[in-house]
């Protein structure tokens, strides 16, 4: 996880993701010092739950106003770990391989499979598991394709890694494309949650509904409204016997009895008030963590 340096509003990445919106009644330094409020207290309620968190901070001089979202510029695959092509310009800088290092210094080591900064060059993205649901118990990774999620880079991705690729294209309630595929989508170990009315194709809809019924896991489904109250940005952490599901305190009052039931089966429901953090980062909890695998 990344202790936010600079965090602010980003007009840069504004311009596709409908998540995002300004907080008018702050400056500068209070957004900054409550985003780091937010980001401090999530981190004392994973510790309490049983979380080994690895920290890491950016120098406050680079300017970095969304790198508490460290899940978008790497990804973690057994011993191996891959950088990614990143849309905003302005979020490019937020890759620093010296924390490579810190995660050597505490036991983990880890090589690199594959730099797609190339990629930039071209404007061809692929930013991480925003991009990219995995199913690791399957090896098969879902990407609702957008200007962040190209379909190209995502099938080399998936030849790297090992994966069979599941493509679609989502859209939220005012036709928008979805930017990121880890808000419509989310999979655990025994449950895969999704906002299937987000997929308007009904090829599209059928491929995924028939590739997600073949897991054998728990289906969730939820709807527009709840998709965009961030309930898909959620993510199952821990061991079996110490599971916990993470999910924002927005996004969890907006799931019903039964789905939270089902979220319940096999772990823990954690859920953390991140409200300065979602409404002007336009990202939830599962964004803020980076999952070594």
């Amino acid at each position: 996880m990344i202790r936010p340096s600079s965090f602010g509003y980003n007009e840069d990445t504004s311009k596709d993701n409908f998540f995002q919106s300004k907080v008018d009644n702050m400056n500068d330094n209070e957004i900054q010092l409550a985003a780091i409020h937010e980001f401090e207290n999530m981190c004392s309620i994973l510790r309490d739950h049983g979380i080994n968190i690895i920290l890491c901070e950016n120098k406050k001089n680079k300017k970095l106003s969304d790198d508490v979202f460290p899940n978008n510029w790497i990804s973690f695959h057994k011993d191996k770990y891959v950088i990614h092509s990143m849309y905003a310009e302005s979020r490019r800088k937020e890759k620093n391989k010296s924390f490579i290092e810190i995660l050597k210094n505490n036991g983990f080591n880890y090589s690199l499979l594959n730099d797609y900064s190339i990629y930039e060059e071209d404007e061809v993205f692929l930013e991480g598991t925003g991009s990219v649901v995995l199913d690791r118990t399957n090896k098969v990774a879902y990407c609702s394709i957008s200007k962040r999620s190209d379909f190209n880079l995502f099938e080399k991705f998936c030849q790297d890694i090992g994966y069979s690729p599941i493509t679609f294209k989502s859209y939220d309630s005012k036709g928008g494309i979805v930017y990121h595929t880890n808000v419509m989508m989310s999979i655990g170990d025994d449950f895969i949650l999704i906002c299937l009315e987000s997929i308007i194709d009904k090829e599209e809809r059928i491929r995924v509904k028939e590739s997600i019924k073949k897991t054998a896991k728990n289906i969730i489904e939820i709807d527009l409204d709840q998709m965009e109250s961030f309930a898909g940005n959620l993510l199952q952490l821990g061991e079996k016997g110490n599971k916990i599901i993470v999910i924002s305190q927005l996004a969890f009052n907006s799931l019903n009895r039964n789905q939270k039931e089902i979220l319940s089966i096999d772990s823990k429901i954690v859920n953390i008030p991140i409200p300065l953090i979602q409404k002007c980062g336009g990202g939830s909890v599962r964004c803020m963590i980076a999952e070594i695998i």
